[in-house]
């Protein structure tokens, strides 16, 4: 019985000392609105919906609703060759990977090029994790939500930015949008191998013990 305790505690203790992020974002998923977050005034908002666009920006075909929780971060480009921004700092503990779901809706159609992106700055650099343009979907297309996740990231201090531009016509008709949600860190594959073997380690020893007092 003895060992039985043993084995229960040092199964728990294997899967509950394992930290559950490696680091922390404020508001990752929106719904306190943009607390937490640095961005352009007057052009990013938290919405509970949104729709692609057509000939006259008229709402049409796909349409977005928050990936997690009831609401996420939409950015409109505004003035032509200016990035519509949302950002937030933060650091890393360990060797993570940071995660969020992204898509583009483009208001507008080639020449008129605009782009969107997400990036990790840091002193040594950036890092794009997502970009795409109105090239890239076509005239007037878009991108469904997906999940996006950043290569490692040593530990340290780090900004998670997105961005989206009007690359050349200021008609505000044509403004299109980058949509945010759901970030955070990313549990790398032998933490989540380790807390599996934890709790597989405390069933296995209640087992025992159950088998034990039958």
């Amino acid at each position: 019985m003895k060992l039985t305790s043993i084995a229960v505690g040092g199964a728990l203790a294997a899967a509950l000392a394992l930290p559950a992020s490696a680091t922390t974002f404020v508001n990752a998923g929106f719904e306190a609105d943009l607390a937490g977050w640095t961005y352009t005034d007057g052009l990013v908002e938290v919405v509970t919906e949104a729709d692609d666009a057509t000939g006259g920006a008229e709402p049409f075909g796909e349409h977005y609703t928050a990936t997690e929780g009831d609401k996420f971060a939409k950015l409109t480009a505004g003035e032509a060759g200016v990035y519509t921004t949302l950002r937030q700092a933060f650091t890393v503990t360990k060797l993570t990977r940071v995660g969020f779901d992204a898509a583009f809706l483009a208001f507008d159609y080639d020449p008129y090029d605009d782009d969107a992106y997400v990036r990790i700055l840091s002193s040594g650099g950036e890092q794009v994790v997502f970009a795409s343009s109105v090239l890239a979907v076509g005239d007037l297309g878009h991108t469904d939500w997906a999940r996006f996740t950043s290569g490692l990231l040593a530990a340290g201090d780090y900004v998670l930015e997105a961005g989206v531009r009007n690359f050349d016509d200021p008609d505000p008709t044509y403004s299109s949008q980058l949509l945010l949600d759901n970030v955070g860190a990313v549990p790398e594959p032998a933490t989540w191998g380790l807390m599996i073997l934890g709790f597989a380690g405390v069933g296995a020893a209640l087992r025992r013990r159950a088998i034990a007092f039958a």
